[in-house]
């Protein structure tokens, strides 16, 4: 038990703390790319339209609310003032985009944002690659300042050599395991944002990608066999309660059988309690 205790695994906790800050890099990166929406290009472009009004220019979420309450694809823009409705309205076609009142006196304005084009696709995209390269980054930092601390524990004889060499190979091999998800995951967000315009950008891209079409076939094999089982454990319960109905027309005089002992039964236990 003292043993176990003392182990090299016990004795240090850097590795430990690195492979946490590791992991936790990860999953901030996918709550990023989960917000990152190709529909969000034009919707940008949206929101950076500037009104003029008596001369001066006022961004449109200045002078009105704008929500998209159903579909990102279709905005909704309530104008605050009645007197600068059809301004607002004319300027928003002027923009490009497809607008119309809602109904006489309404002050709500219904637009359609258009997909977004290749351009916009493309420099979503960047923006992912730029976030991508920032977690690698990141998960870089954390394996240098770890190294740094294990070095000036060493120096300190806070631990030994031995232990730091053991650490130091763990957080080195969490480093490569981790960044190499960071790197996958950002292509695949790329593939799913930009569809047939996807081109290799980055140097790595090539490599990695031969494991992002892995995952998505094994992803689609998974789903397709899922989508398999329930067909058949539905076509099952579709025989069993045809086969349960087709025995109760042939077979009439089961069921009040049935029913009849139920009765009986009934009968019998209200005339014992008489």
């Amino acid at each position: 038990m003292a043993e176990n205790q003392s182990s090299p695994e016990n004795l240090e906790s850097y590795s430990v703390e690195a492979l946490s800050n590791y992991a936790r890099v990860v999953e901030e990166f996918c709550d990023v790319l989960i917000e990152i929406k190709s529909e969000h290009a034009n919707i940008s472009v949206f929101n950076s339209i500037q009104v003029q009004i008596e001369g001066k220019k006022r961004r449109l979420n200045d002078i009105a609310n704008i929500e998209s309450p159903e579909d990102i694809l279709k905005i909704e823009v309530m104008v605050y003032s009645r007197d600068n409705l059809e301004l607002v309205l004319d300027t928003i076609k002027e923009a490009g985009f497809p607008a119309k009142l809602r109904e006489q006196g309404s002050q709500f304005i219904d637009v359609r944002v258009p997909k977004p084009s290749r351009m916009q696709l493309e420099e979503i995209a960047d923006d992912v690659i730029r976030r991508t390269n920032g977690m690698s980054s990141r998960l870089l930092k954390i394996k240098t300042n770890t190294a740094l601390r294990i070095r000036a524990a060493v120096q300190n004889e806070f631990i030994d050599s031995r232990i730091a060499t053991l650490s130091t190979r763990k957080i080195d091999a969490g480093f490569e395991k981790y960044n190499s998800e960071v790197r996958v995951i950002g292509l695949q967000r790329r593939k799913q944002i930009l569809g047939k315009f996807y081109k290799p950008q980055e140097k790595d891209d090539e490599p990695t990608n031969k494991i992002v079409t892995v995952l998505n076939k094994l992803i689609s094999k998974i789903n397709s066999d899922h989508v398999k089982e329930n067909e058949d454990s539905l076509k099952t319960q579709n025989a069993e309660t045809s086969e349960n109905i087709n025995q109760s027309i042939e077979n009439p005089n089961t069921v009040n059988h049935e029913s009849e002992k139920i009765v009986t039964s009934d009968n019998v236990q209200q005339q014992a309690s008489v």
